[in-house]
């Protein structure tokens, strides 16, 4: 059985040597990288026009003074309405951007538009009143979030500057609207709240990284526990 399957999502359509046009990647959709360390958490990227049959991929951060060691890659691209993953070999770095060959073989699936990912991060939350306060995220997508809290008084339609820290995925900082307050029974926080983001361009490809960056670790996990990510097995027998 190829390694690939077993860390994308079950369902996914396979491409074998797809045409650029084929693929749906548009400039500005995020992206991650993974090198060839077991403990690499990813390099988040922006797509780029492909150069001459290369992929183009700019990290959203400057890598020049901590260059990954890249060769074979493993690359996840939410080309909406698919998430894209595949294995490319990396050949340079040339104006702040990644050039890879184009993948001989690319697995796609639909995304989910509703489908909530659940995590475990810190959101910080300010309100009008100028008070501040802690919360904890219970899941996240590009378009909004759920959270902990036994602070009271909030109500729905209600406006907050919030800002989230998701664990080797990075932060975001948005305003959000208040959609749902659900009351607990049974449990160590007194609220789940749901919000809505009002996001900027800016914010929204950010949110957009964080949800590809947690996708991504969760489709790894898919993988056999014995296996490793970066050692597909032996086509032999």
């Amino acid at each position: 059985m190829e390694y690939l399957p077993l860390v994308f999502l079950s369902g996914a359509e396979d491409l074998l040597l797809p045409e650029p046009e084929d693929l749906g990647i548009a400039v500005g959709q995020s992206a991650i990288i993974y090198d060839e360390e077991e403990d690499d958490s990813g390099t988040l990227c922006h797509t780029q026009d492909w150069d001459l049959g290369d992929l183009v991929l700019k990290p959203s951060l400057s890598t020049l003074d901590n260059m990954p060691s890249y060769r074979k890659s493993l690359v996840f691209i939410l080309a909406k309405p698919y998430l894209l993953g595949f294995f490319a070999d990396w050949k340079y770095f040339q104006k702040e951007a990644h050039h890879f060959r184009r993948p001989q073989r690319v697995l796609r699936r639909r995304t989910r538009k509703t489908q909530r990912i659940r995590l475990e991060g810190k959101i910080t939350i300010r309100r009008r009143d100028g008070t501040s306060l802690f919360a904890h995220l219970y899941d996240f997508t590009p378009t909004g979030a759920g959270f902990y809290t036994s602070a009271t008084g909030f109500r729905v339609g209600e406006m907050l500057l919030v800002e989230f820290d998701i664990a080797d995925c990075g932060t975001c900082e948005t305003t959000v609207t208040i959609a749902r307050i659900e009351n607990l029974v049974h449990s160590s926080h007194t609220y789940l709240i749901g919000v809505h983001f009002k996001l900027t361009e800016a914010q929204h490809r950010k949110a957009e990284q964080l949800y590809l960056c947690k996708k991504a670790e969760m489709i790894q996990q898919l993988a056999s526990p014995e296996r490793h990510r970066w050692t597909p097995p032996s086509s032999s027998g």
